[in-house]
């Protein structure tokens, strides 16, 4: 048996994936919601309402938890910044239940140039950091997560899939060229003798069939007298998908 998790973990795990992935809407609402508790429990002074510490620590615990798993199983980039995200939203809520003691602090402070005049003060601004530090890199995990092109920049190159996705695959097609009457021929056998020198590069190359362009197998079988190579206007060289990803025209 290959080592790794027991097949019944693992599907157990797959189907939570998929209950996830179907319900992906309800997950960001329901995640929205936790951040507003959460910024709730954060406002809360303990000296004005007085709650039990255990109390506020398990029930942040619990949502910070929640939130952590919706967005873990996208991967491991959102898993570990929301895992700080959710650690630091933890801390901010539950420090203000333990107040500092005499001495801390104290290296933060070395003298009255810095502002802050008490450890209390000085606690306060840390609590209030860590939360709206937490609070930014759990939606940067939520946005990495559920919306990842909004961090892409707008003249970003297209990946190779999506640029040669909008034309179709040429599969031989026999009863399409067999209505013109037109013989078959390999593309090889129409192309020049520099095309077949590059056709290593090549996983499909551009070609209009009819005058539709369409992606051709290099060996593949083409009309012999309806078929046109789309070429590059600056080098004259075959444009196409390369089977390489550092070649390709």
């Amino acid at each position: 048996m290959a080592a790794g998790a027991p097949a019944p973990a693992r599907g157990a795990i797959h189907a939570a994936k998929r209950w996830m992935g179907r319900h992906e809407t309800t997950l960001l609402i329901a995640n929205a919601a936790v951040l507003g508790f959460l910024f709730f429990l954060h406002l809360i002074d303990p000296a004005a309402v007085p709650l039990s510490a255990n109390l506020v620590n398990v029930t942040a615990i619990a949502l910070v938890g929640f939130l952590f798993f919706t967005i873990a199983w996208k991967g491991l980039v959102p898993a570990a910044i929301c895992a700080l995200g959710v650690v630091l939203l933890h801390n901010a809520i539950i420090l203000p239940y333990y107040p500092p003691g005499e001495g801390a602090f104290s290296q933060l402070l070395p003298n009255e140039r810095s502002g802050v005049r008490s450890p209390e003060e000085a606690a306060g601004v840390a609590v209030t950091m860590h939360f709206l530090l937490g609070i930014g890199m759990v939606a940067l995990s939520m946005v990495i997560a559920h919306a990842p092109k909004l961090l892409f920049a707008r003249n970003r190159p297209e990946e190779k899939e999506s640029v040669w996705s909008k034309y179709p695959i040429w599969y031989d097609n026999v009863k399409l060229v067999g209505r013109y009457s037109e013989p078959m021929v390999q593309a090889r056998s129409l192309m020049e003798d520099r095309d077949r020198y590059l056709l290593w590069r090549y996983e499909y190359v551009l070609a209009s069939i009819y005058g539709t362009p369409h992606l051709v197998r290099p060996d593949g079988l083409v009309p012999e007298k309806s078929t046109e190579f789309i070429r590059d206007r600056e080098s004259g060289l075959l444009m196409g998908m390369g089977r390489y990803d550092s070649y390709f025209v």
